[in-house]
């Protein structure tokens, strides 16, 4: 037998199940989209997007689903096999999932305790170290994928550290044993790498930039993410000049100007992330292939915004609308916080919950249920204007933006 066939080889365990959907003697099999379960007449399939935990307890797996409890026992040695699998392939497709590609570079268990808006969580985890992130792989649906470019500081001690983000989570871990420094130094080599890559792709868009002020452009807006423009421009003007002649010379060029029009053009968030020459394509999706440059532009009544991703010449366009509670400078951050942890995939941002739930956007909704950021974002989702032509769309725009009128509905 190859050693492709062995690691194919799909290994059945025998077990005692106690649920709702089937009781008795069952054969339990770990495969790529869930767990299979049988009997000698039935088949069920529980989807990793649907567990909530899993959990070994008193010589019992139980595995908390959307669709119930499922208790297996009488497993004898094969229960911590079965439990180890299980959670591999449950945390492969929570990788999957939050878009994390690679291998990591360091893989440690530890203890790890998250403060995100108001919520505090605690727990045992597998933590990782990826090129971009930080990933905390708990045995339950609290995964966090942590985005190393909006990293604030680094807080560490003996027997701990912490990081904090722009946004105000904090993310603290401990019980790392032998592997604090290693990790520790993993982290902090990975958050130089990432300020250096910024720090050329901001050159990249402006090369007059002085050293200090690459610098603090990269700062502000690390791995490209939006800023606003009349902070850009305290820093160096001809690097704010540099992005607006992108947007001016796109085609989104008559949209920016009606942008201007409605608010302070100071008070208009501009981002842009590079792709590394490497064409993009997602579903209905083709970027640029130097990238993609987004708008985030506020309403005039301080809870509304408008975001308008700068694309293709061959690709349908349309303006996202939001309407939330908070400011609009809240809104941008946790904006910046799900776009990129999505991977710059705007189709997650707007689709709708019904289809969120179909078996094909499986990953999305498991992205979604991990990122409060992008819960948050997809709430405030109000509608979006088609391009269709530039009179009904700025007629639509300023109707919300300028008035900050409900009765908008999606434009065609």
């Amino acid at each position: 037998m190859s050693t492709e066939e062995k690691n194919n080889l799909l290994i059945e365990y025998t077990a005692e199940l106690d649920s709702q959907m089937m009781t008795g003697k069952v054969i339990a099999a770990v495969q790529e989209k869930g767990l299979i379960i049988k009997t000698i007449f039935d088949t069920a399939e529980i989807p990793y997007a649907e567990i909530q935990s899993l959990e070994l307890k008193d010589y019992i797996l139980i595995v908390e689903a959307d669709c119930g409890m499922f208790r297996f026992s009488k497993m004898g040695n094969w229960l911590e096999p079965f439990y180890n699998e299980l959670y591999s392939a449950y945390n492969k497709k929570v990788r999957k999932a939050l878009f994390v590609n690679g291998s990591p570079l360091i893989k440690v268990g530890g203890q790890y305790y998250l403060e995100e808006y108001g919520e505090r969580v605690q727990g045992t985890a597998e933590i990782e170290i990826y090129e971009d992130c930080l990933l905390i792989l708990p045995p339950n649906d609290g995964a966090r994928r942590i985005p190393l470019c909006f990293v604030t500081s680094v807080d560490k001690s003996d027997f701990k550290l912490s990081i904090q983000l722009d946004t105000e989570e904090r993310y603290t871990f401990t019980m790392l044993g032998y592997d604090s420094e290693p990790f520790a130094e993993t982290l902090m080599e990975q958050l130089r790498l990432m300020r250096e890559k910024t720090l050329l792709a901001v050159k990249e868009i402006d090369p007059s930039l002085t050293p200090q002020q690459a610098f603090t452009i990269a700062k502000k807006m690390p791995k490209g993410v939006a800023a606003p423009l009349d902070s850009l421009a305290a820093i160096a003007p001809s690097f704010a000049n540099a992005l607006e002649k992108k947007i001016q010379e796109s085609r989104s060029a008559e949209e920016y100007k009606i942008f201007t029009s409605i608010c302070d053009p100071a008070q208009i968030w501009v981002g842009f992330h590079a792709f590394d020459g490497i064409e993009i394509k997602d579903g209905e999706e083709t970027f640029l292939n130097e990238g993609i440059l987004w708008l985030i532009v506020p309403g005039r009544n301080g809870n509304t915004a408008a975001v308008e991703f700068i694309v293709a010449e061959d690709e349908s366009a349309a303006t996202f609308i939001y309407r939330f509670e908070g400011g609009f400078d809240d809104f941008a951050y946790r904006f910046n916080r799900a776009f990129e942890a999505i991977s710059f995939r705007r189709e997650v941002i707007r689709l709708p919950e019904d289809a969120l739930q179909k078996p094909e956007y499986a990953n999305y909704a498991m992205a979604v249920r991990r990122n409060t950021a992008l819960q948050f974002v997809r709430n405030s989702f109000a509608t979006r204007v088609i391009h269709v032509s530039i009179e009904s769309w700025k007629k639509k725009i300023e109707v919300y933006l300028k008035e900050g009128k409900e009765e908008l509905t999606s434009s065609d």
